[in-house]
This record gives C-alpha cells, structure tokens and sequence, in this order.
C-alpha cells in the first residue's frame, strides 16, 4: 500500500519538539557512561595508574557536564513549546513555594529574600513565572566571587504591569554582552569557574516573550546585576 507523506505536518517545523526528542535520546547513553564510570572509580581505582585515575576523572567531568547541556536543552524547548494556560496567579503563594522548594538552604541562611504583597494575583501563565524566577534566582547565587556569600532579592510590583525584579552582589556583567548573554550556549566563564549550561537567560528570554513582556537589564563587571521584567496581563485563549 502506498501512502503519501504529509511533509507539512506541524510536528516537521516545530525544532522544539525535535529537540526534546533529541534530548531525550541522548539521556539514555550519557546515564551509562555516567554509570559504569562511577563503578571504574569505586571497584577499580585502586587498580588504576595515575594517568588512568586522571583520563577517568576527566571522562567523568565531560559527562557531567554533557548532562548539564542536555539538561538544559530539555529545559529550553519544554518552555519554548509550552501551550499559554491562563489562571489567576497568587503571586506570593507561587514565589513562596518555588524557593522553599528548590533554594531552602538560601532562604533559611538569609541569602535570599523576596517580598510581594499577598493579595496580589496576576493572569498569567503559572509555569512560565515559575521558570522565569528559578533561573534568575539561580544565576543571582551561582555567579558571585569565590568566598562570597551570595546575596539574591525578589521584588514584585502591580501597575499596568506585573514587575518582577530580581536583584544580586554578584560579579555582574560588562554592559557589552548584555544582549548575547540572552543567547542559547553564550558563556561568558569558563566551565572551572562557574558550572552550568548557558541556556538559564535563554529560557527566561523565551517564557516572557511568550508571555509578551520584555527585560531589562542593569549591571557591570565587578558590580551585580539587577534584571528587570515586565509582564502584561495574559488575554484570554479565544475559542
């Protein structure tokens, strides 16, 4: 039976559906080089030369760092491809529980604050600002100067907008990368001075422009950074 190919489906134009599914796959294999070379390091280091101990510590740092892109890839296209879900969001209640859930230890050193007023809601995307405050919050703790403990601040303002700012004492920006910063893989550090995939601003980029907002940025080298976004109302879907 012949059956001809649509070649114009929707699902052969949307890259990022391609690349989760690319993400995915390249998960399985890195899981087990990351396995077995775990179990050369605890049954055989012992039996290792030292330039055997070194080409597998190296192995093992290349693949951690393989899963972090990959990770953050995953990350990237599951924002860019989200469909908009529309609900009125209790701004306090979703930042509360977004940084008691992943930055705990921050918050219960006073290393992170954040302030919003608990009557505010917002209609907007609840997946989105969740996405957009963890990856600003993770920035502001992990770029900082070695031996100095980082200092993040989370404000939310209502006006015609919803304004989220988020503030950090980190090793800032020099204002001529302020644009590529927000490109995918744009690393401004070596991979030994600050870990990570370069995809964090990326995803923020993507969810407010989903969200039709925009960004703006204030920093320098040596002097924080303080990243300013500001959202509209989200309409609602039409049927």
């Amino acid at each position: 039976m012949r059956i001809p190919i649509d070649l114009h489906r929707p699902e052969m134009d949307d890259l990022h559906l391609q690349m989760r599914r690319a993400c995915h796959d390249l998960n399985a294999p890195l899981r087990a080089v990351h396995g077995f070379a775990d179990i050369l390091n605890r049954r055989e280091a012992a039996n290792l030369s030292a330039k055997g101990a070194a080409y597998l510590a190296r192995m093992v740092a290349a693949t951690e760092h393989m899963e972090q892109v990959v990770a953050g890839l995953h990350s990237y296209a599951r924002v860019a491809s989200h469909a908009l879900q529309r609900t009125s969001v209790a701004i306090a209640h979703l930042t509360h529980r977004l940084l008691v859930s992943h930055f705990d230890a921050e918050v219960n050193a006073a290393q992170l604050q954040w302030q919003a007023e608990e009557s505010l809601e917002w209609p907007s995307d609840s997946t989105l600002l969740q996405q957009i405050v963890q990856a600003l919050v993770a920035n502001g703790l992990r770029f900082v100067v070695p031996g100095v403990v980082p200092q993040v601040a989370v404000d939310w303002q209502q006006g015609e907008q919803l304004i989220l700012t988020v503030t950090d004492h980190g090793i800032g920006i020099a204002p001529e990368y302020h644009q590529q910063i927000f490109d995918l893989f744009v690393r401004l550090h070596g991979r030994d001075q600050y870990p990570g995939a370069g995809t964090g601003l990326a995803l923020v980029a993507r969810a407010v422009r989903l969200l039709g907002g925009s960004v703006e940025l204030e920093s320098e080298a040596g002097a924080g950074t303080t990243v300013r976004v500001c959202l509209p109302r989200l309409p609602e879907r039409r049927p």
